[in-house]
């Protein structure tokens, strides 16, 4: 027994290790310099443009004298790395409503939630930190101060795309192959782009990627019975609001502030307002969703040079209502805001004050509850009154 035990703590200190990152960082062309001065161009990923690095430029408190030789490898993993973030999220969840299956997105986004949840939360339980930096070259500021065990990039990396594939091949007559080489790609893209950018131990990867797959085992399936149960429950609003707020206050807090809670928010807010917003259109009978219940293993064919067209012309159509309502609701708190003040109850301080955690927290969840509500809801019925909607499963069938 105690050689088990130490067979397996020489395994997580093995892949625990920085150096196994710093060793992947300059295999893949990003080179640290000494204390020389090189004045060698340094591509910055929080803003796309560029620093130069001499003695006189303003670093952040995680930058390292270093350069990226191999513009390709550097480009490729930081679109890898935003397929797993918010702007991924911004352009998979919303396209998937629009121009697949408004059904499978709904699944996605269940199996999305509750796989995230998990993960943030033991992000702040067990409180590992990143990896040491140096040796590890940090290429990327966003998510720094938070904890990274497990990686919830790589849990997202598998849980993702394996739940949309699941969930069209249920409806849908699809090459499962080709959807596993895809599933794999983009897993291993989103996975390796956390090694490079210098956010995560080889463990953190592993543990998330073993931490999905054990999650999606039971909550596939079950999202199947949620989605069913709530689309047809005439007290669905109700509940998503109760269940979510219940569990952003329930979320465990660690000593240290984090993101993570205001994330696990937005990610909590767009789940209850997508499923919503779906509940809304099927008890009006503005979108028939029969194949909810009975899948019909419609085969897939290829859109032909018009569809493709009407696919860019709506997706365009709904992104820019996406930014629109943003600002709108913004707005309106901010209005709110204001009136509060002369009425001496003020609530968001200094127009939305994102230091007060509670006020940041209520702003987050209500902004990405009201986006998600209208992209099910609002911006369809936009598309189909400007005569570009999705065909209807019930105009198909007939």
């Amino acid at each position: 027994m105690d050689t088990v035990k130490e067979c397996v703590k020489d395994c997580v200190d093995y892949f625990k290790d920085p150096e196994l990152v710093a060793r992947f960082q300059r295999s893949f062309g990003v080179v640290r310099y000494g204390s020389s001065d090189n004045g060698v161009t340094v591509p910055s990923l929080d803003n796309g443009e560029s620093k130069t690095s001499n003695g006189n430029a303003l670093r952040k408190s995680n930058d390292v004298n270093h350069t990226i030789t191999n513009k390709f490898w550097y480009y490729l993993f930081l679109f890898g790395t935003y397929l797993g973030d918010e702007i991924g999220y911004a352009i998979v969840i919303p396209f998937l409503i629009w121009n697949i299956d408004s059904a499978v997105a709904r699944k996605m986004v269940l199996v999305w939630a509750a796989v995230m949840y998990i993960g943030q939360s033991i992000k702040d339980i067990v409180q590992w930190p990143r990896p040491e930096c140096p040796p590890v070259i940090r290429l990327q500021t966003k998510w720094s101060i938070e904890y990274g065990m497990p990686s919830t990039h790589a849990m997202i990396s598998i849980a993702l795309p394996f739940s949309v594939l699941y969930f069209i091949s249920n409806r849908y007559q699809i090459n499962f192959s080709i959807g596993i080489i895809v599933v794999f790609l983009w897993c291993m893209l989103i996975s390796l782009s956390r090694l490079y950018l210098g956010m995560h131990t080889v463990l953190d990867v592993i543990a998330g990627l073993l931490l999905a797959t054990i999650l999606l085992i039971p909550f596939v399936p079950l999202a199947d019975v949620l989605d069913r149960y709530l689309m047809y429950n005439e007290w669905t609003p109700l509940i998503l609001i109760v269940v979510t707020v219940c569990l952003v206050i329930i979320y465990p807090t660690s000593d240290q502030w984090t993101p993570t809670k205001g994330d696990t928010t937005i990610i909590l807010g767009t789940f209850a307002g997508i499923l919503t917003g779906g509940w809304l259109i099927i008890t009006l009978d503005i979108q028939d969703d029969y194949r909810v219940m009975n899948p019909m293993n419609n085969p897939i064919s290829w859109p032909s040079i018009y569809d493709l067209g009407l696919i860019v012309i709506r997706s365009g159509l709904g992104y820019c209502c996406i930014v629109l309502l943003f600002l709108i609701i913004k707005y309106i708190l901010c209005v709110v805001d204001k009136i509060l003040i002369k009425s001496g109850m003020r609530i968001f301080d200094d127009a939305l004050n994102r230091h007060i955690p509670l006020l940041d927290i209520t702003y987050k969840y209500l902004t990405f509850y009201l986006v998600s509500f209208n992209i099910m809801v609002l911006i369809p019925m936009l598309q189909k009154l400007l005569s570009m909607s999705r065909q209807s499963f019930y105009h198909e069938a007939k």
